[in-house]
């Protein structure tokens, strides 16, 4: 037996196996369309960014230099409320130690106003006084001239003391302190050449009278 026979004898059914299977056509599926959510979606995504984008600029941009100048405007109002209180704390310190011494001043004024009022009534007093004292020493050299019997001299002396009432009356005095001066005076003169007794009791009963009149004022 021929073994390329043989052979060649094997190959042939082979090849007819090969020939008699049916070709596999392979056919490409279309790709599913998409649909309205995954188009938008994308320009969704892209108008997020944008906006994010937008956003961060405008914080860069305009919010965080407001916030800057709101800070720096809040610290520059504490500073000037820290500075107006202390201000209005000296201001208050002033204010109380210009009150003190005013209530100082006006206590000084009272006191002052008080010293002239009673230096002022002593040296009203201290005039009066004089002026009393002036008439005493004329009633009391009346009642000498009187006990001399010198009638002129005597007369004289009654006009001084008649001239010393009416310094005593322009004086202010209580005008009851001064009454019955004027009568006593009046009588002495009248009776001093035909009862130079009388008058001299008269001008007794006027020093008695201006000595109680300067107990009185004492």
């Amino acid at each position: 037996m021929d073994p390329e026979n043989n052979v060649q004898a094997e190959d042939r059914p082979a090849e007819k196996e090969v020939e008699t299977k049916p070709v596999v056509e392979v056919v490409s599926t279309p790709a599913p369309k998409k649909g309205l959510v995954d188009r938008v979606l994308p320009w969704v995504i892209v108008a997020i960014v944008f906006f994010l984008v937008g956003a961060l600029l405008t914080w860069f941009v305009v919010y965080q230099p407001k916030a800057q100048e709101f800070a720096s405007a809040q610290a520059e109002m504490t500073a000037s409320a820290v500075t107006a209180a202390e201000k209005a704390a000296t201001l208050q310190t002033s204010l109380d130690a210009a009150n003190a011494d005013l209530i100082t001043a006006n206590e000084n004024l009272a006191n002052a106003q008080a010293t002239i009022e009673a230096q002022t009534t002593l040296l009203a007093k201290t005039e009066l006084l004089k002026v009393i004292y002036k008439f005493q020493s004329d009633v009391n050299g009346a009642r000498a001239s009187l006990s001399k019997l010198d009638t002129a001299s005597s007369r004289q002396a009654l006009s001084f003391v008649a001239a010393d009432l009416t310094e005593l009356e322009k004086a202010g005095l209580d005008p009851d302190s001064l009454s019955g001066f004027k009568t006593k005076i009046e009588e002495a003169q009248a009776n001093l050449e035909t009862a130079p007794d009388q008058s001299l009791a008269d001008l007794e009963t006027i020093y008695s009278n201006l000595l109680l009149l300067i107990n009185n004022l004492k």
